[in-house]
C-alpha cells in the first residue's frame, strides 16, 4: 500500500461524507509542507519513520487511527525555535477535518498533537504512546541516532532561523533526568537502555 492509500483509507474512515474525496489533496498538502527544501530531519521521512514504528507497536494502542492521523499531522508546521509550532499544526488539522471528519475524532487526533510537545507526561495512554514514538530515534542503534542529530543540526543550519545557542544539550540532559526518558512498558523495554546510552555518549561527546 503507498503512503496516498494509507492516509486515503485513514482519513475516510473517519469522514462524515465518505463520497467527499478530498484525501489527496490533503495528502498532497502534507507532503508539499514536509517537502519544504530546508527540511533535513522534520521532513516527510520522519513521518514514514514514525508510521512504521507505529506498525510494530499498533497493538498498544486504544485508539491507532488517532495516533496515525497525529503522526500525518504533528510537524506539518514547523520552524526551528519556535515555541508553537505543534500548537499551529494542531490548528492546521483542525481548520481542514472542520465539517469533513468525526468531530471526536477531530478532537482525539487535535489533543494527541499537542503531546508531541514533550514538556510533561500525557495524559492518555495514547498520548504516551505517540510521544515515545516521535522520540524514537533516541533508542535506535548509534549510527542511526547520530545521523538524525546530524540532520536536526543540518536543519538549523538550513532554515536560518537557528539560534545562536542550541538548546539541543539542554533538551538532552532533561531526557536523561527522568525517571525514565519513553513512558510505555514497549518502548522502555526496547529503546530506554540505547536512548539512556546514546545520550550519555553524545553529551560526553558535545562536552569535548
Amino acid at each position: 500500500m503507498s503512503h496516498l492509500e494509507r492516509f486515503t483509507a485513514l482519513w475516510n474512515r473517519h469522514a462524515v461524507n465518505r463520497t467527499d474525496n478530498r484525501a489527496r489533496k490533503v495528502h498532497d498538502e502534507l507532503l508539499a509542507m514536509y517537502g519544504e527544501p530546508w527540511r533535513a530531519y522534520h521532513n516527510f521521512g520522519h513521518i514514514v519513520s514514525c508510521l512504521g514504528w507505529l506498525d510494530l507497536c499498533k497493538p498498544h494502542a486504544e485508539d491507532p487511527d488517532a495516533v496515525e492521523m497525529a503522526i500525518w499531522f504533528h510537524d506539518c508546521v514547523y520552524q526551528v525555535g519556535a515555541p508553537d509550532n505543534e500548537a499551529r499544526s494542531r490548528d492546521l488539522f483542525l481548520e481542514i477535518s472542520d465539517g469533513v471528519l468525526d468531530d471526536d475524532f477531530r478532537d482525539r487526533v487535535a489533543h494527541l498533537i499537542m503531546d508531541t510537545c514533550h514538556r510533561s507526561k500525557p495524559d492518555s495512554q495514547d498520548g504516551q504512546l505517540l510521544a515515545d514514538i516521535d522520540l524514537t530515534s533516541f533508542g535506535l542503534r548509534w549510527n542511526e541516532y547520530i545521523a538524525d542529530s546530524d540532520n536536526v543540526r543540518k536543519e538549523m543550519e538550513n532554515s536560518g532561523t537557528a539560534p545562536a545557542t542550541s538548546s539541543k544539550p539542554v533538551f538532552l540532559e532533561l531526557l536523561l533526568n527522568r525517571e525514565s526518558i519513553y513512558h510505555t512498558p514497549y518502548y522502555r523495554k526496547h529503546h530506554e537502555a540505547q536512548a539512556r546510552q546514546n545520550i550519555g555518549k553524545h553529551l560526553s561527546d558535545l562536552a569535548g
